[in-house]
């Protein structure tokens, strides 16, 4: 029989905020007795009497009834996690500096020389970090490894050179003038294997703008 008493008492639904109120009302405006208010609103004199109370202190505010129970605890920062995400990001920034020790400047730094540096490095570090470390794309990289100037012979490789600094220096795409001057430089060269070169040639510049775009656009999206 206790034990039902019990669990009625438990079940039984907190007073709104407006019964509160009316029995407030009746002790402070009407004058009538606690006892009486308290029994015909159904609560103990202590219930009321805490009611008055807060209205005392904190007016209508302190009758607006509280959940029952003890509140969840919001989710803290796990400490052992916060560590490992801060260990994580020191030996990123050490990885990212010891890539960069490499080079004095990624100012002036072509993004050939750095795909050379990325496939140099690519033993010590992950392709991807080398990557997004240099700031080129990865499909870049590997489009620029297994493109077939990477397997010219050393010959091609000084011919191209060559011819890029012809390019460079007269601003002139003329075969016919680069062929001559490659053979006053001494280089034996015909036409045909001059017009290869030039194609090798044409596909780095191509991935040279490909790259160039994807610098942009990524700085683009970094503005945002």
């Amino acid at each position: 029989m206790a034990a039902n008493v019990i669990e009625d008492k438990e079940a039984k639904p907190q007073k709104t905020f407006e019964e509160r109120l009316r029995a407030v009302n009746e002790v402070l405006e009407k004058k009538r007795k606690k006892g009486a208010v308290a029994r015909e609103f159904g609560v103990h004199p202590n219930t009321l009497k805490n009611w008055l109370d807060a209205y005392e202190e904190s007016g209508e505010e302190g009758l607006i009834p509280k959940k029952r129970g003890r509140q969840p605890k919001s989710p803290g920062i796990d400490p052992n996690r916060r560590l490992r995400e801060l260990e994580r990001e020191v030996r990123r920034l050490r990885e990212e500096n010891d890539i960069l020790k490499k080079f004095t400047s990624m100012v002036d730094i072509k993004k050939t020389e750095r795909f050379d540096a990325i496939h140099e490095m690519k033993d010590e570090h992950k392709v991807r970090r080398l990557c997004m470390t240099l700031d080129v794309s990865e499909s870049g990289y590997y489009n620029y490894v297994n493109r077939p100037e990477n397997k010219l012979s050393e010959r091609d490789r000084e011919d191209i050179s060559l011819i890029r600094h012809l390019m460079e220096q007269e601003d002139v795409l003329d075969p016919d003038w680069i062929l001559l001057e490659l053979r006053k430089a001494g280089r034996t060269i015909n036409r045909r294997r001059l017009l290869r070169l030039l194609d090798q040639i044409d596909e780095v510049e191509v991935l040279e703008i490909e790259e160039d775009e994807y610098s942009e656009e990524k700085e683009a999206v970094g503005a945002k």
